[in-house]
């Protein structure tokens, strides 16, 4: 299978200086996390966010304006944010090694061992541009190791292939209910297409928690 022969490049995996990377600026609260899902389940307010591991817009939305929204929406039981593949950058490239795809299903396989999250901030902590070789095989094992994660058990998930079929699915999923840029977010069902600022989607989350129930 195509996963198989990237994870092992000649027969041997290749790593990548771990001290090299950034380390994300905040933690996400693991206790409530349920794969991409970060909150509690009865949170009134949903922000559905769809994603490309490469987007510079999605790197700014998860470093500056998500951790203002966890600690101030999600851990008091308000917001629950669920995030979804729209991996376009990568298929940009024109490569057989789909950046984005790959990191993509880095991620879901890193929520197998309930380290999506840990994953998801080391990967966008690690951007370096679109289709510069950022999510290569070896660094993104190298983020795999950062993260915690079983890196054996992760490359095993990796090479089954289903994960980059799932992310490609989804992102097909994203394209057919119009999602044609990232990051694309859907608040309570409210389209929000582009970074907007922790005030304005705070804004937003409290009106949305304040509506009565089914509006």
């Amino acid at each position: 299978m195509v996963g198989a022969l990237l994870v092992l490049q000649g027969g041997t995996p290749q790593s990548v200086d771990v001290a090299s990377l950034r380390a994300p600026i905040s933690q996400a609260p693991i206790g409530l996390a349920d794969g991409r899902t970060l909150g509690r389940a009865d949170a009134p307010v949903t922000l559905e966010v769809w994603s490309d591991f490469q987007c510079p817009a999605c790197g700014q939305f998860a470093e500056i304006v998500e951790p203002v929204l966890v600690r101030e929406y999600v851990t008091t039981g308000t917001l629950r944010i669920v995030v979804r593949d729209a991996a376009f950058q990568g298929a940009r490239s024109g490569a057989s090694y789909d950046e984005s795809v790959e990191a993509g299903a880095g991620a879901r396989c890193a929520a197998e061992q309930d380290g999506y999250w840990p994953f998801h901030n080391w990967l966008f902590a690690n951007q370096v541009g679109e289709n510069k070789g950022a999510f290569r095989d070896e660094r993104l094992r190298g983020i795999a190791t950062a993260a915690g994660l079983d890196v054996v058990a992760w490359d095993a998930c990796r090479a089954t292939g289903e994960q980059q079929a799932a992310v490609r699915a989804e992102t097909q999923q994203a394209l057919a209910q119009g999602v044609n840029a990232t990051p694309t977010m859907y608040l309570n069902g409210q389209a929000i297409v582009g970074v907007r600022s922790a005030d304005e989607l705070g804004q937003l989350i409290d009106a949305a928690a304040a509506a009565p129930s089914g509006s």
